[in-house]
């Protein structure tokens, strides 16, 4: 054989590789591509029922969401008309409130007035008070000096009424003592024990219960005025026992009432319990107002 058969013959051969190659690889794509497309095709319809049920499932969640649309229009129509009217509430009350803002802004006017109105009162009323309690004061004052002048006077009176008694007293003495000088004279004396039983007879016991007080300060002379006189069973020459139950309680003397009576009070004489004179005496030894009297024990 020669080299040019050589050759074709190694062509062929190696094209006869060639060609089966090529013929196995046809045949394997071929059979990949069936492959292939059973796959696709179970995919296709695997992806249809998945987008037929895909497709009810949007349709159901469709018509859900049209409800729900229709139920949120509903409710926005209904949210409009509360728009609506809450604008209309909103305008009455803007209205409202600038009527009582303004109204608030005449009260505030008013209010002004009033607290300088009422300051101006405050003001006043604190003059006034202290006028009151300065005239309060005043009026305290001339109370006690009216109390003071009250007491003076009556203090008066009672010694006005003592040295009236005294004199009185003293008047009747004089007059006593005048009819039994002129009796003496008259009888030459042989009526003398006559005359000293008139003079000494003694007076009636008294009651238990005599009580009274001093209602004068003892006079220089040794007379003070009494509060119990007729009434309470008082005749000249009685003797009642004097003492202060102030003080821890101090008996004073005797008291020996005297000719001038009257119903209420009577003028007696003091005889202190020490025997010394009436000068001698400390101040606190000498009756006084308020001071009690009684019957001697």
């Amino acid at each position: 054989m020669s080299w040019f058969g050589k050759i074709l013959t190694f062509l062929v051969f190696i094209g006869a590789g060639v060609w089966a190659y090529f013929s196995a690889a046809a045949f394997v794509t071929r059979t990949n591509w069936q492959v292939r497309a059973d796959q696709y095709k179970k995919a296709f319809e695997d992806s249809e029922k998945f987008r037929e049920k895909e497709a009810r499932a949007n349709a159901a969640a469709l018509a859900a969401l049209n409800q729900l649309y229709d139920a949120e229009k509903k409710r926005v129509e209904e949210l409009d008309k509360g728009l609506t009217d809450l604008k209309a509430t909103v305008a009455k009350d803007d209205a409202t409130y600038k009527q009582l803002l303004t109204n608030y802004t005449t009260l505030q006017a008013q209010a002004n007035v009033r607290d300088a109105q009422v300051k101006a009162i405050q003001d006043e009323l604190k003059t006034t008070r202290d006028r009151n309690n300065l005239l309060q004061d005043q009026a305290v004052a001339l109370v006690l000096l009216k109390e003071a002048a009250d007491r003076a006077r009556i203090g008066a009176e009672n010694d006005s009424r003592l040295a009236r008694a005294i004199a009185d007293e003293n008047a009747k003495k004089i007059e006593t003592l005048t009819a039994l000088v002129t009796e003496l004279r008259q009888t030459g004396g042989s009526g003398t024990a006559t005359v000293l039983r008139s003079i000494e007879k003694a007076p009636a016991p008294l009651p238990e219960n005599i009580r009274g007080t001093v209602e004068a300060n003892m006079s220089t002379d040794g007379f003070v005025l009494i509060g119990i006189g007729i009434d309470a069973g008082l005749e000249p020459g009685s003797k009642l026992d004097v003492y202060r139950e102030t003080g821890g309680g101090k008996y004073l003397g005797t008291l020996t009432v005297t000719g001038s009576l009257r119903p209420k009070e009577a003028v007696a004489e003091f005889r202190p319990a020490r025997p010394v004179g009436l000068t001698q005496l400390r101040p606190d030894e000498m009756p006084r107002k308020g001071d009690v009297v009684g019957r001697v024990r």
